[in-house]
């Protein structure tokens, strides 16, 4: 049965092309299992923010309740990055408080290549 000319000029991808896919392939990997758990642990950081302002209204102490709460949420959480000397407590009213917390995780990837992650987060809090 003789070949026609099309199918003499298809062919898959070659040896090169499958060790470039392979290499990117890990390449992505390897970034999104190191990096991935620094978003996680700013996405643990933003609900326990999100939680103690749901509270706002009934947190008795004024900034060292506030503090408090945060601290207690850190601990259950196993939120060892931070500690409740990273957030800032700003009085703006008799009893508001703006809470802000900034801070930035390093992790290496590889060789001399590390990646650096900022976050910053605000949130307004009232107290009884």
């Amino acid at each position: 049965m003789p070949v026609s000319t099309f199918a003499r000029h298809q062919r898959g991808m070659g040896l090169l092309g499958v060790i470039f896919a392979i290499g990117l392939a890990a390449f992505f990997i390897t970034v999104l299992l190191k990096v991935g758990p620094l978003y996680l642990n700013d996405w643990t950081i933003r609900s326990i923010l999100a939680d103690v302002e749901e509270q706002s209204g009934e947190i008795e102490g004024g900034a060292r309740g506030i503090a408090r709460q945060i601290e207690n949420r850190l601990n259950v959480n196993s939120v060892a990055s931070l500690s409740i000397k990273d957030f800032e407590f700003e009085r703006t009213d008799d009893k508001t408080f703006d809470v802000t917390v900034g801070y930035e995780q390093r992790v290496h990837l590889f060789f001399n290549v590390d990646v650096v992650a900022m976050f910053e987060h605000q949130v307004e809090i009232k107290t009884k």
